[in-house]
């Protein structure tokens, strides 16, 4: 069975911490990597739909696509040795990236089992305070739910 690894980023403040030790821990356990951004469920806007452009959802995922590609590309600088195929050391590989709608625990989830991972990687909390009061911390329903290990990270905590 092949070692995969889910990082779960959001666009908050740890985003750079969690693709950065993502990356590195797969790379060092010799395992695929993919990252997954969740966008709020469409749901939440209902009834602001005449006021809300239709391309806000496409824009809100490139934008999310584009800021985890300049994430890794950040990781691999910061990390050389990573950087490289161990049988193309002329080119840089690729990382699986996905963005996805809906509700956040359930997608990561879901993705995890449907996609065969080993292990979760999320960060102990996330960008939203309002989502955690209304329906609960992603990080706790994953750990909980998952079928998977969770490895919780936390920036500048080094266990060893």
């Amino acid at each position: 069975m092949p070692k995969k690894i889910l990082v779960c980023v959001d666009m908050g403040r740890m985003a750079d911490h969690l693709v950065e030790f993502g990356h590195s821990l797969a790379h060092r356990l010799d395992a695929e990597v993919a990252f997954i951004n969740v966008l709020p469920s469409p749901h939440l806007w209902k009834g602001y739909g005449t006021w809300i452009n239709p391309d806000v959802t496409r824009e809100a995922a490139e934008s999310a696509r584009k800021k985890i590609q300049y994430l890794i590309r950040v990781a691999e600088e910061k990390n050389h040795e990573f950087s490289y195929h161990e049988n193309a050391r002329d080119h840089p590989h690729e990382h699986e990236i996905i963005i996805e709608q809906g509700d956040s625990a359930e997608v990561i989830i879901d993705k995890a089992r449907r996609l065969d991972f080993n292990l979760i990687v999320i960060g102990f909390k996330g960008s939203s305070g309002i989502q955690h009061m209304m329906v609960g911390s992603t990080t706790t329903n994953v750990s909980r739910y998952a079928h998977c290990s969770v490895l919780i990270y936390r920036p500048d905590f080094d266990p060893f």
